[in-house]
């Protein structure tokens, strides 16, 4: 069955600049689509650029992007899809690399309305806001 699920992440992390490589970033976006059962369609793309990082990976479904921003160790994550994912392993794969400090997460499903739901992460755990 096809669904549009979105998820939206804003977190603030503890992995600093520093300690970020592209090659680093390639294989966390391999993992990560590993680690949440979808299929890789192209191979990783990661930049440094003038404000952090960004990334992309292509999965047979859809994409999953991100833009890490050195300033106040931002980041900004998406997964799109067609197939559904659960939104706890998405953020388990997320803290373990990041090293998550809080997030804003929103998940939007597109083929039912849509509709938004909305959650706050923080140390490990994920509670839907009203």
């Amino acid at each position: 069955m096809i669904v549009h699920q979105h998820g939206i992440v804003i977190a603030t992390v503890a992995r600093r600049p520093d300690e970020i490589t592209c090659d680093d970033l390639r294989a966390f976006l391999s993992g990560f689509v590993r680690a949440i059962d979808m299929t890789q369609l192209f191979e990783p793309i990661a930049i440094k650029g003038k404000f952090g990082f960004t990334g992309i990976v292509g999965i047979v479904t859809s994409h999953i992007a991100f833009h890490y921003f050195d300033e106040g160790q931002t980041l900004h994550f998406d997964v799109y899809s067609c197939k559904s994912y659960h939104l706890r392993a998405v953020l388990r794969q997320l803290d373990a690399f990041w090293r998550v400090e809080s997030a804003d997460v929103l998940l939007i499903q597109r083929d039912t309305g849509p509709s938004v739901r909305r959650f706050r992460y923080a140390s490990g755990d994920l509670k839907e806001i009203s």
